[in-house]
């Protein structure tokens, strides 16, 4: 009996720190899941106050005369209800940790940049997103052995402040952004390496196509449109909010090149009405088009693409160019090669269309693909003519519309420092 009581006092002092040391450790084991599930600040403070929980009973435990093996376990006892009862008002209080920003839900958003992404650009030039609502930008890079990323302005171009710079990915390779919620507005993105080819615009706006306020609107009603000319931004992507009126009747918008209606700019999904549908529609040159519903070809009408503005209200004719001195195109040629052009400037003669023939002679794999581009001055500001990327060595034959008399700025947008000037006499 004796023996017994022997072994009894050899194992409790043992056995005690051990269950102890258990029972601290699945509590501390539990608390850290409700502190990993609650946002940084509050974690912080759950876990200060109960460490001073913890150090206030184990002060009381102390301070008594004899620490008897039942205070300790009340010491345990004590903690882990502290532990839990502060997790639990967390976790009731605050509630989980909020992804990306913090600021609810988080919704997924696609983009790609496909083998030779450099040259031709992302899988699309346009996205749209839920205004203030976080990003979860999920990027797929599709181009071998190069990289590329996403970085958003809060504006219109890159001249605007920076609100999101993504890691460089050198594909084929994946990844997510975690993009903080954007407000009601509409935002430009490129990629850094390869700014002049690989951009695009970003809508937000409420309900997850927003074009921020500013795009064109178009009406259907008694199988008529409520305007017959819609005026869009040059080289631009653009969103247009079109309502189909017509209960049960099927309607969309369209833009061809012309009134044969046989070379398509865009066309929209088909909408049945009563409905509301927001229409992405592609950068398109400045120029003057048609437009028409498909399942009614008698509604019609007229693009027109450059001027200020968009949208419906009462037509009324743009104003014409000025007429060509000829009546016919001049022509004008240009060459590169080793990333030079072969000329600084550029003639052209006023009032007057130019074929401007383009001679790449430098090889892709290289340099890289080289373009034409003119522009108001060197700021960029204002874009007179984009040319097509030309994958060396090629030749092109550019239209460049009529310009006014003056003094112009020119360059290659793949190379910024190939440049030159346009005199226009």
């Amino acid at each position: 009996m004796s023996e017994g009581k022997n072994r009894e006092g050899l194992l409790l002092p043992i056995l005690i720190p051990l269950g102890a040391l258990v029972v601290i450790g699945l509590v501390l084991f539990a608390f850290s899941r409700i502190l990993l599930a609650i946002s940084h600040n509050a974690a912080t403070v759950v876990a200060l106050v109960v460490a001073a929980g913890i150090v206030a009973t184990a002060a009381f435990v102390a301070s008594r005369q004899k620490v008897t093996g039942g205070s300790l376990i009340s010491m345990v006892g004590v903690t882990a209800g502290i532990t839990m009862m502060m997790g639990g008002v967390a976790l009731v209080a605050v509630g989980p940790e909020k992804e990306a920003g913090g600021e609810g839900p988080v919704q997924t958003v696609a983009l790609a940049a496909p083998p030779g992404a450099a040259a031709d650009g992302f899988d699309t030039d346009s996205l749209s997103v839920k205004a203030d609502e976080p990003i979860a930008l999920e990027f797929d890079n599709q181009d071998p052995n190069v990289p590329h990323n996403v970085v958003i302005f809060d504006g219109p171009d890159e001249k605007a402040p920076e609100l999101f710079k993504g890691d460089l990915v050198t594909g084929p390779s994946k990844v997510t952004y975690k993009v903080d919620a954007l407000p009601a507005g509409t935002y430009f993105f490129h990629c850094e390496v390869h700014p002049a080819t690989m951009q695009g615009v970003i809508d937000a706006g409420e309900g997850g196509g927003g074009g921020g306020g500013g795009g064109p609107t178009l009406v259907a009603q008694g199988i008529a449109f409520d305007t017959d000319r819609v005026t869009l931004p040059a080289d631009t992507p653009t969103v247009l909010t079109f309502e189909n009126k017509d209960a049960n009747t099927p309607h969309n918008f369209a833009i061809y090149e012309d009134d044969t209606a046989t070379t398509p700019l865009f066309q929209g999904d088909l909408a049945t009405g009563p409905t509301t549908v927001e229409y992405k529609l592609p950068a398109i040159p400045a120029g003057s088009y048609y437009f028409q519903c498909d399942v009614h070809p008698s509604m019609n009408g007229k693009v027109v693409v450059g001027e200020a503005g968009g949208g419906g209200g009462s037509p009324t004719e743009a104003p014409s160019a000025p007429p060509s001195d000829t009546g016919e195109s001049a022509t004008a040629s240009i060459a590169a090669a080793g990333l030079e052009f072969d000329t600084a400037t550029l003639t052209f003669p006023a009032n007057a269309p130019v074929i401007l023939t383009f001679d790449n002679q430098d090889d892709v794999n290289t340099t890289g693909p080289h373009n034409v581009s003119i522009y108001t001055d060197d700021t960029l500001a204002e874009s007179l003519f984009k040319g097509d990327l030309v994958n060396g060595p090629a030749t092109v034959q550019y239209q460049v519309p009529a310009l006014e008399p003056g003094d112009y700025y020119f360059q290659c947008d793949v190379h910024p420092t190939m440049t030159g000037s346009v005199s226009v006499s």
